[in-house]
């Protein structure tokens, strides 16, 4: 943005917007505000130049990597260069290991040659060199498996399950009608969800144990190598988040101690087939990778625009996004532009010289891809935390579990004062709907604030939960934590922990929308009349 014209939206936002401390935005949509908003944010936005240099610039964003600490430095940099008040990193403790992949490759030399696309599993050990084995393709789904198996593998490069169903079919775009918005269609899967949970968590808590079972299984085979598909339903698509086995392999205690590799789906299918028609197959392999400490501490990065409302300042609008990533492709929809469209809605206010009664606070998690850790450390801090179960097959659960309560909520030095949690985590669809997380009053005040914005396809508004993400760590303590319907765009067909995670899964008149949309709802937040109903 030029200055002088920088300097002409200050002045403006000054003589327009600017409010008494004894004065409070009216429950009725400002329209003159909304309309300011949308013109800064529609027609001068920058979130897709926030998105480009924190995917192409830094790139994936591992947990604990060097990409990691990159990252925090790159957004410490763009809250100062905002303006925001004190732009700092708050610890969430020790993570785990250091790690980043140098170089991973694999191919077929016998019977005959071929070179596959390749990729380290997180945190796998290297393998000091290249190494060279028997390929043998075995299903190892359950105990009886494993005994089936004992004796067979030592020495060999494991081929761990059948090759993955590849669509031929190539996967649209994917965008909500306006009927499928308003129905409640479009949250249906969502609904599905959660009417399932509790038989799919037990199951899953089993299935961890499993897979717990089968790596030391593994280990004790001393198997030269274990390689996965990657695939992710459409050719070319690898999936690479650490899920195949289970764990917490950021943890050098719980990592396998065997190399892991995952190939696309056309050469491990290939490779798959031959085995199992009885035809040797030798692969060769390598991983290089890169460690440091142990116990990499992890952090949040956090700033605030500074409340100017005497009675209500304390209180604190939460705007939030995961900055961390999975490190096959570089973390672009997942979740570079939840992180591009938070500070392009908090641009927006600052552009407009807005002036907030409560202080919005800008959060950026660490560790969600993990657990939540980041915004868990965020709400133990300061808010609060329901003690949960630490029993074998709940702590086996995976990110999306949520560990069984066993105790009351422990509330923090800030509870009272907190208004809302916004969490942005969807891609870089336009926004469509609002989750609530059952909250029918809150809801009741939303229909109202999306009213205005209707031309922009904001259309809904859903009393119940989003899916599992940083805003449940707030919901499950009692507070606001808000999501958004966004369109999916192809977030789940090419992005979603996937090695095509780039800057081009990115649209950025959508991304454009989504932050105009999010700086709507903060300033709005900020400036009501109470805080945000509680669920």
């Amino acid at each position: 943005m030029k200055l002088a014209r920088r300097q002409a939206l200050v002045g403006l936002g000054a003589l327009a917007f600017a409010r008494p401390a004894s004065a409070r935005a009216a429950q009725t949509p400002d329209l003159a505000l909304y309309q300011a908003i949308r013109d800064e944010g529609l027609k001068h936005g920058q979130a897709m130049t926030y998105a480009t240099g924190l995917v192409d610039g830094v790139g994936a964003r591992l947990m604990g990597s060097p990409n990691m600490r990159r990252a925090y430095d790159w957004t410490l940099a763009r809250m100062r260069e905002m303006g925001l008040s004190d732009p700092r990193l708050e610890p969430i403790g020790p993570f785990g290991l250091s790690w980043r992949q140098v170089r991973a490759w694999a191919r077929m030399i016998a019977p005959s040659d071929a070179a596959f696309t390749a990729v380290a599993s997180p945190w796998s050990v290297a393998t000091r060199g290249a190494i060279e084995a028997e390929a043998i393709a075995v299903r190892l789904d359950t105990d009886e498996d494993l005994r089936a198996a004992k004796g067979r593998l030592g020495g060999k490069i494991v081929l761990l399950g059948p090759p993955k169903t590849l669509s031929a079919a190539d996967p649209a775009i994917v965008r909500y009608t306006d009927e499928q918005v308003l129905k409640g269609d479009a949250a249906e899967a969502v609904r599905a969800y959660y009417r399932t949970v509790t038989e799919r968590r037990v199951r899953q808590g089993r299935e961890g144990l499993f897979k717990a079972r089968r790596n030391a299984f593994l280990a004790a085979e001393r198997v030269a190598a274990v390689v996965l598909d990657g695939g992710g339903g459409e050719p070319d698509v690898m999936v690479v988040d650490g899920s195949d086995l289970g764990g917490r392999p950021w943890l050098t205690a719980e990592r396998p101690v065997f190399p892991v590799l995952h190939l696309a789906t056309d050469g491990y299918a290939r490779c798959w087939r031959m085995v199992a028609s009885g035809v040797p197959v030798r692969l060769e392999l390598e991983i290089v990778t890169e460690e440091g400490d142990p116990a990499e501490p992890g952090y949040n990065v956090v700033a605030e625009l500074p409340g100017t409302d005497a009675a209500l300042k304390s209180q604190i609008v939460l705007a939030g996004a995961h900055l961390d990533s999975w490190a096959a492709g570089a973390g672009a929809a997942d979740n570079g532009a939840g992180v591009a469209a938070t500070l392009e809605a908090v641009r927006i206010l600052r552009a407009l010289g807005l002036k907030p009664g409560r202080t919005i606070r800008v959060a950026l998690y660490g560790g969600e891809e993990q657990g939540l850790y980041g915004s868990e450390a965020y709400a133990r801090r300061r808010l609060g935390h329901v003690p949960r179960s630490t029993t074998p097959e709940q702590l086996a659960l995976p990110v999306e579990g949520r560990r069984t309560k066993i105790g009351p909520l422990v509330k923090g030095p800030e509870y009272e004062d907190f208004s809302v949690a916004f969490n942005l985590d969807g891609g870089s669809g336009r926004i469509r709907g609002v989750f609530t997380g059952g909250d029918p009053m809150l809801a009741a005040l939303y229909r109202g604030w999306i009213a205005p914005l209707k031309d922009l396809g904001v259309l809904a508004v859903y009393d119940g939960p989003h899916w599992p993400a940083d805003q449940s760590t707030f919901t499950e303590i009692g507070l606001p934590g808000i999501s958004f319907l966004q369109d999916p765009l192809d977030y789940d067909g090419r992005a979603h922990h996937t090695n095509l995670d780039t800057l081009e899964r990115l649209s950025p008149d959508d991304l454009a929308q989504a932050a105009t949309v999010l700086a709507i709802f903060l300033i709005n937040s900020a400036n009501a009349d109470e805080r945000a109903p509680r669920p």
